[in-house]
């Protein structure tokens, strides 16, 4: 069993965003606040720092994510559908970076 590790970033004492990867470079949260001062490319480029690999999901109608990601370097790998709770289908997008490059499985 792996282990994830979460980074926050803060301004003036207080939380703005984080990010939590585990030791295999997998993305499973990334959040930040509508502060629009680069935090979350800050969490991504010091969890790219310690990871060789960087992977994550992200549903395809969270087109914000999607471009956040494309914008640095990820790329769709893979795609597959979840179905929630309620019985709807979602498209979910693999997407991966690995040392600065795109990576296609």
């Amino acid at each position: 069993m792996g282990c994830s590790e979460t980074l926050i970033a803060e301004l003036d004492g207080s939380v703005i965003g984080f990010i939590t990867v585990d030791d295999e470079g997998y993305i499973s949260a990334l959040y930040v606040g509508r502060t629009r001062i680069g935090a979350g490319s800050a969490l991504l480029q010091a969890t790219a720092d310690r990871h060789r690999r960087l992977w994550l999901h992200v549903f395809q109608e969270n087109a914000l994510a999607i471009e956040f990601y494309k914008a640095r370097g990820f790329a769709v790998v893979d795609e597959d559908t979840q179905i929630d709770r309620s019985g709807r289908r979602h498209r979910r997008y693999a997407m991966e970076r690995a040392n600065g490059s795109i990576v296609y499985r």
